[in-house]
């Protein structure tokens, strides 16, 4: 019977080299309608690629903030715009949009949290 080596690979940062954080070239951040928070860099690599980091924070009941990340390298710019017009295209022709009168309960989301047993 064969049995797989689990790799332990060094995280971002650790390892032999030395990590170095890409220049910010440009944030544009701007807050939800309910209470996360969203950023977008444009960054520039230690080897000059340039490439966009989409950020979202979500607060948590310690007031800090659980943050998820996303990385887009300038390679697949091209592509990921032309998706993204697509997407914005089929929205509008579609009409898919926030429905009228729809409100944000900031409420309804800690009681189901609650309900699902999550104490």
């Amino acid at each position: 019977m064969m049995t797989e080596k689990k790799q332990n690979r060094p995280r971002s940062g650790q390892g032999s080299r030395k990590y170095k954080p890409g220049e910010i070239l440009k944030t544009w951040a701007f807050d939800s309608v309910g209470p996360k928070k969203y950023a977008i860099q444009l960054k520039k690599a230690s080897n000059g690629n340039p490439y966009l980091k989409f950020t979202e924070g979500s607060p948590q009941d310690d007031g800090s903030f659980r943050k998820f990340s996303i990385t887009i390298w300038s390679e697949d710019f091209r592509v990921m715009f032309q998706y993204m017009d697509q997407v914005r295209a089929y929205m509008n022709e579609n009409k898919i949009r926030t429905p009228k009168g729809h409100k944000y309960e900031p409420d309804k989301w800690k009681k189901r949290k609650g309900s699902a047993g999550n104490k």
